[in-house]
């Protein structure tokens, strides 16, 4: 066990601390329902952008018996190909995304954002979990292509922004409980106790939450303990205070990669998992499963203060801060390398909302963020593998040390109506500077950790030192619809995103080849300052056509992508390293669908049709070409299609949900293909209204891939650019069932 179930034991005690939380008789008025529900999963109301809205029914289905992982609860959105590595959303990793086309890494492509505050960035493979309990989250919304300029802070929006809304406290005392388990030994713990209005204007709530599970195929497991608070205040007639808080710990021990030819041999690859047992032959033991690894445990705090200056001007003030520490290992060869990882995030979002006229709304924002330890890592250490198996310190791969990444992005934002019009426009400005870094030589110091190793004063390697840079984007954006009919509306809409370069690589390749560069004549600050933000300017155009309660959306769009980063051969060197400069075109279509038929059938789903394809060949010799113009580029379908039906009788519910993923590539070439395959997931609930001092019970079972189908769920890339042999593949999960209770007091 990777943890103790310490939080649990210590939060259970407190749901007696408040008096009548779990006796309160709230009578609820009888409601006969003859319209047909809601759908879970649906556009954005208000919103001309392509941004789609998951409520928290979406979240208790979508987000799987572990109810952990947010992404999971995109899956039925247009154009989102999503894959995972276990079947309860445990592993951490958010980057086995993308979105039309566009890889979703959070630390660079996709905003992640909770309640529009960027505090809980992933910098990396690791370093940063899912920080609060689906249970705890109101609903999730995901922007595709263009954005609002008071959307999307983090640290690229390429692919699109994700907000996490977290569920408030309540006005009314109450406790929530939660049990599941599933197949692989699958459990979880789930207790929220809400304080319900007390000294006139205040809120409380606690939560916390423990779960594990086994991993499906190899030795090995995955955790996840976590505390989330919250805490609100009216503060008089003007203003409110929220603050939010989370405590999260996870380990995970790795699922093994399956090379290309194993992909396509599931019948005798689909189990491999990494070896259980050590046996003295250091390149099997870099393939145990306790040398592929990570375990982190990170803090988040923010909030949210709000204050009326007068009957049309509104000040909002949004800080948050960050912190994640742990350590990754990595078995490769015959070494295990381990990476330490301490990083901190802090800043906040200042916005003053003045309404100019009834139907016509100005914001002035300002959003300011602070990150320090991202890639390339500060600590990197080398252990060889004994005769035993047994890691033996080597050297130092990588000491240094880096000031903090610094985001500066002023940004306005204008709406309003006029008659059957809508429209919107806003421009942000982002000033990304990227701190020198200073290397030191780790020849001879000892296996200590970084802060004792810089303490011994290693001498400077100023060939990999750097100064510092800045890197600047105008991002504009704008937004129309226009009310053809009662029931038919035109929409379009244009924006520009940004993608921040990887610095990691690009370091690692100079380090590793010195004397080739010196030797051209480039240093690693010519490469610094070489770095480009990738952009896209995104042009869409569509429609929303409703009659009763069926909704359709499609939506055509074109994308230019410029400045993407590639591996690319320099002849002047002999040395391939990343590079910008590559462009690439994406479009495609997309239709939105949701129908309430009665009372009883809701029906949701999606249509994609995606091209996303490089604009260049790239040059991997002194006369070698990988031919990759007009390619697809790498783990993008260009056919998605989803459907979800929920059938509801009384105190039931079944909902089924079906997905088709097209062919992909796995590299660059187009060489390495991957069938297309379907998957059916099926939950079904049983919910019981008051009992005593029962407010409802619910009971829910689920399978994951019903009828058990092989397939290649996640291919980990990298770049856009990947060679063919240089992918890793990962088989989709077999059929599972877990089956959870629910009760509120």
């Amino acid at each position: 066990m990777h943890r103790d179930r310490s939080l649990l034991l210590l939060l259970c005690p407190a749901l007696t601390l408040i008096p009548g939380a779990a006796s309160a008789e709230t009578q609820l008025p009888v409601i006969e329902v003859t319209a047909a529900p809601t759908p879970s999963v649906a556009p954005l109301a208000e919103q001309d952008y392509s941004a789609s809205h998951v409520d928290r029914n979406g979240l208790a289905t979508l987000g799987g018996a572990a109810q952990a992982n947010p992404y999971r609860a995109l899956d039925l959105m247009p154009s989102v190909n999503l894959s995972g590595l276990d079947a309860y959303g445990l592993s951490v990793d958010q980057n086995f995304m993308r979105v039309r086309g566009i890889s979703a890494y959070s630390y660079s492509n996709l905003a992640v954002t909770v309640n529009g505050t960027p505090s809980s960035v992933s910098t990396g493979r690791g370093g940063v979990g899912n920080l609060f309990d689906l249970e705890n989250l109101e609903g999730v919304t995901l922007w595709r292509g263009p954005q609002p300029a008071n959307v999307g802070f983090g640290l690229g929006n390429l692919a699109g922004s994700l907000n996490l809304n977290i569920l408030a406290p309540t006005a009314e005392p109450g406790v929530r409980t939660r049990v599941a388990v599933g197949g692989d030994d699958f459990h979880k713990l789930f207790a929220r106790l809400d304080t319900g209005t007390f000294n006139g204007g205040s809120r409380l709530f606690l939560s916390g939450s423990t779960a594990e599970s086994d991993q499906w195929r190899g030795p090995g497991d995955q955790s996840r303990d976590t505390v989330n608070a919250g805490f609100t205040q009216t503060l008089g007639e003007r203003g409110g205070l929220e603050l939010y808080a989370a405590h999260n710990r996870f380990h995970r021990d790795e699922y093994r990669p399956l090379t290309y030819a194993q992909s396509q041999d599931l019948g005798t690859y689909g189990d491999l998992g990494y070896n259980a047992e050590l046996t003295g032959v250091a390149t099997q033991d870099a393939n145990y499963y306790a040398y592929n690894t990570q375990h982190f445990e990170e803090d988040n705090l923010l909030a949210r203060l709000h204050w009326d200056l007068s009957e049309t001007l509104r000040l909002r003030f949004n800080p948050y801060w960050l912190s994640s520490e742990g350590q990754r290992r990595v078995g490769k060869t015959n070494t295990v390398t381990v990476v330490d990882i301490d990083q901190e995030q802090y800043g906040a979002t200042a916005e003053l909302v003045a309404q100019i006229a009834p139907d016509q709304s100005l914001t002035f924002g300002y959003w300011s963020h602070r990150v320090t330890s991202m890639p390339p890592p500060m600590s990197q250490k080398v252990y060889s593998l004994d005769k035993q198996g047994r890691p033996v310190f080597s050297k130092w791969g990588i000491l240094s040390d880096m000031g903090a990444r610094a985001y500066e992005s002023p940004y306005f934002q204008l709406q309003g109506e006029q008659g059957r019009w809508r429209y919107s426009l806003g421009l942000r400005y982002l000033s990304f500077r990227l701190p020198g870094i200073t290397s030191y030589d780790g020849t001879g110091l000892p296996d200590v950790s970084h802060d004792a190793a810089l303490d011994l004063n290693p001498a400077v390697k100023s060939s990999l030192s750097t100064e510092a840079t800045t890197l600047t984007a105008w991002l504009p954006t704008l937004s129309t619809r226009f009310a053809l009919t009662p029931s038919l509306d035109l929409k379009g809409a244009y924006g520009r995103t940004v993608g921040n370069p990887w610095m990691g690589p690009l370091y690692s390749v100079y380090m590793s080849n010195q004397k080739a560069f010196q030797k051209a004549g480039i240093t690693l600050q010519t490469l610094w300052d070489d770095l480009a933000l990738e952009t896209s300017d995104t042009v869409e155009l569509g429609l929303q056509w409703r009659r009763g309660d069926l909704m359709l959306t499609p939506t055509l769009f074109y994308s230019q992508l410029r400045d993407k980063q590639v591996t690319a051969y320099d002849p002047t060197v002999g040395v391939s390293y990343l590079q910008s400069g590559v462009e690439a075109t994406a479009y495609g279509a997309e239709l939105e669908a949701s129908w309430g038929i009665d009372a009883h059938w809701t029906l949701v789903g999606s249509l994609s049709w995606n091209i996303n394809r490089l604009n260049d060949d790239i040059r991997t010799a002194g006369s070698a070409v990988l031919e990759t113009d007009g390619n697809q580029v790498p783990d993008a379908p260009e056919w998605l299609a989803k459907l979800g039906v929920e059938y509801r009788a009384g105190n039931w519910s079944l909902t089924p949900i079906a997905r088709y993923v097209g062919r992909r590539y796995g590299d660059a070439a187009n060489q390495e293909s991957v069938d297309a395959y379907a998957t059916v997931d099926l939950s079904a609930a049983y919910r019981v209204g008051r009992v005593g001092a029962l407010q409802s019970l619910e009971v829910d079972l689920s399978l994951i891939n019903l009828f058990d189908a092989d397939y290649i769920g996640t291919i980990d890339v990298g770049q856009d650019d990947a060679r063919p042999g240089s992918i890793d593949y990962y088989p989709g999960t077999p059929r599972t069932l877990a089956l959870s209770l629910s009760a509120n007091f």
